[in-house]
């Protein structure tokens, strides 16, 4: 059984909403990570900076 992907590729590529969401999802998990591993000043330094560049 094979699916096409490649219609619902261009939808989620096409959605803005999509897009925000992914973009805010990734931008808390690297804080969270960066948190982890680094002081929290420095996360939040680099977080602020991944966030500026986010479409």
């Amino acid at each position: 059984m094979k699916a096409d992907t490649d219609p619902v590729i261009d939808a989620f590529r096409k959605n803005e909403q999509v897009k925000s969401v992914f973009w805010a999802l990734f931008v808390a998990m690297a804080g969270r990570v960066l948190a982890r591993v680094l002081d929290p000043a420095t996360a939040q330094q680099i977080v602020g900076i991944i966030s500026s560049g986010v479409p």
